[in-house]
């Protein structure tokens, strides 16, 4: 009986070493984000920028040694109160024209392209991006297209939140990673281990010439000071290590790049 009873125990503890949850990932999330031009705009008067971000890990092999792999499932990125999108006056496309075939979309929607390399045991992939402004202000979407060693074709929706207590940020563009994502293929869950986007300086037109307000021509993305010396923004970033897309682990990101008030 005693034999039988410690056997049983064995079974079970070897069952819940499998079911047990992997450790927190060991790889660092790292960012940085610059801004051209970086002498700011004023209030009346903002100063349209181009924005390029690159968000990347040095190496995930501490990880990956390991046979642990992992993805992002969640990100919630804030911006400076110094930051002005004019979203809203721009033209926007749908997330399910973009995914379908984004040549039907308007091309003043189009706001961005970048990279993005993924990696997962036996995987190591390089997609393409192409970010476009959602209708009516509602954030962004990023059509992100591969072609080998998959075929990959999906997109990431972007809500912006405007925050109105916040002593810090002014914007919120939350996003969820889709599970195909995640998982591009049968047991792969895979890391973005390097991602590029640049936003370029962009003004709205129409029939060839700039729509103003107030005078001013109108940018998509803008500058209205500099008090500190710096523009500061955040990343919380959600990782998983499992096919279920649940959380394991969180890392905040701080970002800041250097800016100059207008003189």
């Amino acid at each position: 009986m005693r034999r039988t009873l410690l056997l049983l125990m064995s079974v079970v503890a070897a069952v819940l070493v499998v079911a047990a949850p992997a450790s927190a990932i060991q790889s660092i999330q790292k960012a940085d984000v610059k801004v051209t031009p970086n002498v700011a705009g004023t209030k009346a008067k903002p100063q349209g920028v181009s924005i390029s971000v690159h968000a990347y890990f040095d190496s995930i092999s501490a990880d990956l040694d390991q046979q642990v792999q992992f993805a992002t499932t969640h990100g919630d990125v804030f911006f400076p109160k110094e930051g002005l999108t004019n979203n809203k006056l721009f033209p926007g496309c749908a997330s399910t024209t973009v995914f379908q075939d984004e040549k039907q979309c308007p091309a003043e929607s189009k706001i961005g392209t970048g990279t993005a390399r993924g990696i997962g045991l036996g995987l190591d992939e390089t997609v393409q991006l192409t970010a476009y402004n959602l209708p009516n202000g509602a954030g962004g979407v990023v059509l992100v297209v591969g072609e080998s060693p998959l075929i990959i074709r999906e997109v990431v929706v972007a809500n912006l939140k405007t925050l109105t207590n916040d002593p810090l940020y002014k914007y919120e563009l939350s996003f969820d990673v889709p599970k195909n994502l995640q998982s591009p293929a049968p047991g792969v869950i895979a890391a973005v281990k390097d991602f590029k986007l640049n936003i370029p300086v962009k003004y709205l037109k129409k029939s060839g010439k700039y729509v103003k307000k107030k005078g001013q021509r109108i940018p998509y993305i803008a500058t209205t000071g500099c008090k500190t010396g710096t523009w500061a923004g955040k990343a919380v970033l959600d990782y998983t290590t499992t096919f279920d897309g649940a959380v394991e682990s969180t890392q905040t990101i701080n970002v800041s790049t250097p800016c100059k008030a207008h003189k």
